[in-house]
This record gives structure tokens, C-alpha cells and sequence, in this order.
């Protein structure tokens, strides 16, 4: 592949290691790494694994992914360079950005440009791809609410506009089939900068009162499941709080949350996950569904 599409390995020559770029710190060696800096180079990366018959996976903030330990069977594209993460005001209300853009910058932005409607993302970590990749949201609300449409690139490298009626956005789930996300465009509402400022201000402060942020972790392990409890709310009432596994713990200030307290596996985290789900199961007869995403190095039996 040309220089210019991506690079293969970290500055420096060293071999790119997934713990490096994930929040829950754990991940090992990808068959093949690209971080293209231009959506062109993003195309020309899922050709080039489309012709070497390479499964692929897409990072963007690596804040919602449990990576297995070791030799990685897959091919990993970061979509982080500079070229991939721009804003761009489009029209009185609209915005388009870069698939890269980290959540935090976009809401910077809207505050500043007094666009409302993306309030309640504030704290929510990663990515504008991969919040959508999730349809990442709190308090009632998603990111794609406010939507207004996608570019995807798919894995033979085409690219395709698709509005947001054409995308199936669910709890915590957005289906794009095989697609990849490079850009998209939001319609917001006018709003005075400050009353943006602060209604962000107030979600942000909440969420750093009630998740523990200081230890690495990938936000909430679970969906809360329909008509029941929410998931946090059943694993407290298992007495999972403070639950260990090797270096991974469930944490003691929010039951959803696993923190990585001392260079924990990612066998250590996949193991107490499989206790919570077990211990909400027994007591509860619920089922719990992971909401991070779990890249396993073995294929998954079905």
C-alpha cells in the first residue's frame, strides 16, 4: 500500500499493539494496521485488505472495545488522522464532520457556534464514527437523533451517501451492514452558546460523579435490558460491587463499570464478565447483552 494511504507501524518502527489504543487497555498485534489521513487513503486501506482477504475491524476512540490478548487474526483501520477529522458548518443549523472527530471537539464546537441538540453526549467518550457505529446516548437521547446523513465506505472501498431515514438505528445499535463510516452531517437547533455551555456542563458533571473515571475501563459493560431493571441497577443487587477477576474488578462506585486496576488480560475481563452475566441470570433470570464490543482472536463458534 502507498505511504500516503496508511502506515503499519507506530513512529519509531514499533509494532502496533492494540493495548496502546484502547481505553480498557488490553489488545494485541493486528495482522495488518492502517491509519489512512484522507478518506481516499481509508478506501484504498479496505481495497487492500479486500484483495489480501483480511477480516476487518474499525477503530475510532477505542473506548467501548474489549481486544484480545496476542496474535490478532483480523486487520485493524484507525480512523483518526487529521484527514479524517475536520468540522464544517454547512448550512444555518448543520454541521459536517470527519468520522475521527472526537465527541468532545464536536461539542466544543456546537457550544461555541450556539447549536443545540447534542447536549445530553457530553462526557460520552470516542469518536463521531464510533459513537454512531453504537448509537451511543444518554438520557433518552442518541446520536442519531439528530442525524441528517452518513458517507460509508464499504470493504471493496466505494463510497456511498446514504440520508438518515436509509440508516436502522436501534438501542445501542446502528445497522450499516459492512459499511465503514467517513463522514456525516447533523441538523441542530439555534441556541444561545452559554445555555449550550451549561446544559453540557450539567450532564458532564453528572456522569463524572456517578462512573468511575479514573481507572481505564470501556464505559458500560451492558445494555440495560428491556423491561427490567437497568443493568448497573441488577449486578448492585447481586453484590457485585468490587467483584475481582486477576487485575480486572467490577467497580465499586457503578456495577456496569469494569476497571482495569492492575494490567488485566483480556481473559481476566471476558472471565468476570461471564460471572455478572451468570449472577444476574441465577437471581434474576435476565440475560444480559454485552454493549461493548468484544474483538476475540478465535472465531466465535455459532
Amino acid at each position: 500500500m502507498k505511504a500516503t494511504a496508511c502506515v503499519q507501524r507506530e513512529a519509531g518502527g514499533r509494532e502496533v499493539r492494540l493495548e496502546d489504543l484502547t481505553s480498557f487497555r488490553t489488545g494485541g498485534r493486528p495482522r495488518h494496521y492502517a491509519r489512512p489521513r484522507t478518506c481516499e487513503g481509508l478506501r484504498a486501506a479496505l481495497r487492500l485488505c479486500s484483495k489480501r482477504g483480511l477480516p476487518v475491524h474499525t477503530m475510532g476512540g477505542g473506548t467501548n472495545l474489549l481486544v484480545d490478548d496476542g496474535e490478532l487474526p483480523f486487520a485493524v483501520v484507525h480512523v483518526c488522522a487529521p484527514g479524517l477529522c475536520w468540522i464544517r458548518r454547512t448550512g444555518p443549523c448543520s454541521v459536517r464532520v470527519g468520522a475521527g472527530v472526537r465527541m468532545s471537539r464536536l461539542l466544543s464546537y456546537c457550544a461555541r457556534a450556539g447549536l443545540g441538540g447534542m447536549e445530553f453526549m457530553a462526557g460520552i467518550p470516542g469518536t463521531v464514527g464510533g459513537a454512531l457505529a453504537g448509537n451511543a446516548g444518554a438520557w433518552g437521547g442518541s446520536i442519531g437523533d439528530p442525524l441528517a446523513r452518513l458517507w460509508l465506505v464499504d470493504l471493496r472501498g466505494r463510497l456511498d451517501e446514504r440520508p438518515a431515514e436509509g440508516v436502522r438505528f436501534s438501542y445501542r445499535n446502528c445497522s450499516l451492514g459492512e459499511g465503514i463510516i467517513a463522514e456525516a452531517e447533523f441538523m441542530l437547533q439555534p441556541c444561545a452558546p452559554r445555555q449550550v455551555a451549561e446544559r453540557m456542563k450539567e450532564y458532564a458533571t453528572w456522569k463524572a460523579r456517578s462512573h468511575p473515571l479514573s481507572r481505564p475501563s470501556a464505559g458500560c459493560i451492558f445494555k440495560n435490558p428491556p423491561g427490567s431493571e437497568p443493568a448497573g441497577r441488577l449486578l448492585d443487587l447481586c453484590g457485585l460491587k468490587g467483584t475481582r477477576v486477576g487485575g480486572a474488578q467490577v467497580s465499586a462506585l457503578h456495577a456496569n463499570f469494569i476497571c482495569n486496576m492492575a494490567q488485566a488480560s483480556s481473559v481476566d475481563v471476558m472471565s468476570l464478565i461471564q460471572v455478572m452475566q451468570s449472577a444476574v441470570r441465577t437471581r434474576f433470570g435476565v440475560e444480559l447483552e454485552m454493549e461493548i464490543k468484544h474483538w476475540p482472536s478465535q472465531p466465535v463458534a455459532a
